[in-house]
């Protein structure tokens, strides 16, 4: 009876114990008494990434629960029980987070899939071998796979760029440009006559082979005008979702790494006004990654449901009807913003451009959406989506340009396709190999006159 007693002393001064130092690690684990031992920044750090304060509760309420634990349940065969009892709960929670996550990824991926790019894609079932002339059904296939297989790398200030790639169709260097026929050495030469060229996925030529992009067929014929004495060469610069302010940064960027170009054209409209926010394709995903610290925990599909979820209930409820879909891609105070937006970021490149001894000039882009008999667009009849801003936008913009001074380098091409009664699109909204090529030849007349 007195050993029984004895060991009922001992487990209860050892409850006892591990109670009260349970309580005083939460008391002391405070941001005051971690800065005595670690530097105030690595406190703040861990702040951020587990609350000092969650952690200090925990020990707390663990003390606690101790304390009152009955000692009749503080033995060894208890505590393994609970052991076993929480590691399985802990187990089958971590498992069934991960498997909502894994389930949450998935529909996000059939999300994206069946939002832009079934626009692009499904209209395929068309045929579309007319548009290419001198490729059959097998490589017009592998050259639209080669364009959309390549997904994008990070890159400084821009956030990304096309992914350097060696293909049939198309090429990519690894300094960030498509290749043209012919294409120039890199760095350039200041021997030859050099020509960047800005702009999103029309101007790299999404569903078109190097040979036919707008910038290769431009660098032909300005090569063929006489009286030029000079090599030309001309550097495609163009990448996918890209809008005049990713397009003023990438500039911008090259001449600081000491490469600078004779002439710079940039060439824009349609997702100036898709990115009428002024935010480029992955903002989301970087506001995510720095809410988290880096956090993955906070990238997971789950949280990312969340936050969507948080930013849908801050938007209007929206209706599928046409009329009002198309009400509401009307919207004054985006194209406005856009248009004066593309303003700034002109005069800005205008005067990097005059300091650097650069010829400015700015194309205004055609869009399926402006001025085009939409009955020869072979896959207008899936909608255009968020690509409906453009409609809007450029009659805005016509506008503006009629009362405004864009100077003697703006080009003004949204109406030019306007009495062209016949197919110009390979998918949504990106140009036909012939289209290319009549975009270039107003674009290289342009110059001619300028220069």
């Amino acid at each position: 009876m007195k050993i029984d007693m004895k060991n009922s002393f001992k487990l209860i001064t050892i409850k006892n114990i591990i109670g009260v130092v349970f309580i005083v690690l939460g008391m002391l684990f405070n941001k005051n008494f971690l800065e005595l031992f670690f530097s105030p920044y690595a406190v703040i750090e861990l702040n951020s990434k587990l609350p000092v304060w969650v952690v200090s509760l925990i020990f707390i309420l663990i003390g606690i629960a101790v304390l009152f634990l009955k000692k009749e349940r503080f033995s060894l065969n208890k505590i393994i029980s609970v052991y076993k009892y929480a590691a399985i709960t802990l187990f089958s929670t971590t498992c069934l987070f991960l498997l909502l996550n894994l389930v949450i990824h998935f529909s996000f991926l059939l999300k994206d899939v069946l939002a832009y790019r079934s626009q692009i894609f499904l209209a395929y079932r068309q045929p579309i071998e007319p548009l290419y002339l001198d490729l059959n059904k097998k490589q017009i296939n592998k050259l639209l796979y080669e364009t959309w297989s390549r997904p994008y790398i990070y890159e400084p200030y821009t956030q990304f760029k096309e992914r350097p790639f060696m293909g049939e169709y198309i090429n990519v260097s690894d300094a960030g440009y498509r290749y043209v026929k012919n294409q120039g050495h890199w760095p350039p030469s200041p021997d030859n006559l050099n020509i960047f060229f800005f702009g999103g996925s029309t101007v790299f030529g999404y569903g078109v082979q190097d040979k036919d992009s707008i910038a290769s067929k431009l660098q032909d014929l300005i090569a063929s005008y006489k009286g030029n004495k000079k090599n030309v060469f001309v550097y495609n610069f163009g990448r996918g979702n890209y809008f005049s302010s990713q397009e003023r940064i990438l500039f911008e960027k090259l001449l600081t790494e000491g490469i600078v170009p004779d002439i710079a054209i940039f060439m824009d409209g349609l997702n100036d006004f898709y990115y009428g926010g002024d935010e480029p394709l992955f903002t989301e995903k970087f506001k995510l990654f720095v809410a988290g610290k880096g956090n993955s925990l906070f990238n997971m599909p789950l949280f990312r449901l969340i936050e969507n979820m948080k930013n849908r209930n801050k938007q209007e409820v929206k209706f599928h009807r046409q009329e009002i879909l198309e009400k509401e891609y009307n919207d004054i105070e985006l194209i406005n913003s856009a248009v004066g937006r593309y303003v700034k970021n002109k005069k800005a490149i205008e005067t990097i451009g005059h300091a650097f001894g650069i010829k400015s000039f700015f194309i205004w882009q055609p869009v399926p959406t402006y001025k085009y008999d939409l009955k020869y667009h072979i896959f207008a009849g899936k909608g255009f989506g968020r690509f409906m801003y453009s409609k809007y936008g450029y009659a805005y913009m016509e506008e503006f340009v009629k009362s405004h001074d864009m100077g003697d380098n703006f080009l003004w091409l949204a109406d030019m396709q306007e009495n062209m009664k016949k197919p110009l699109y390979i998918d949504i909204d990106h140009y036909s190999p012939e289209m290319s090529k009549e975009v270039a030849i107003r674009i290289a007349n342009f110059l001619k006159s300028r220069i």
